[in-house]
């Protein structure tokens, strides 16, 4: 089960990333505040199951 969702928690993460990315081209400033804040917490998530 702790398997699954840190797979899950991963694949969450990749697809932040590239939003995140998408908003950089545009120079969207105010996404990319919000979406590293998603980016920070599924992190710190994932890093807790190790």
């Amino acid at each position: 089960m702790n398997t699954k969702k840190k797979a899950m928690l991963k694949s969450k993460l990749l697809v932040y990333k590239v939003c995140y990315q998408q908003a950089e081209k545009q120079k969207d400033h105010t996404r990319m505040d919000k979406i590293e804040v998603f980016i920070d917490e599924l992190q710190e998530e994932i890093d807790s199951m190790d």
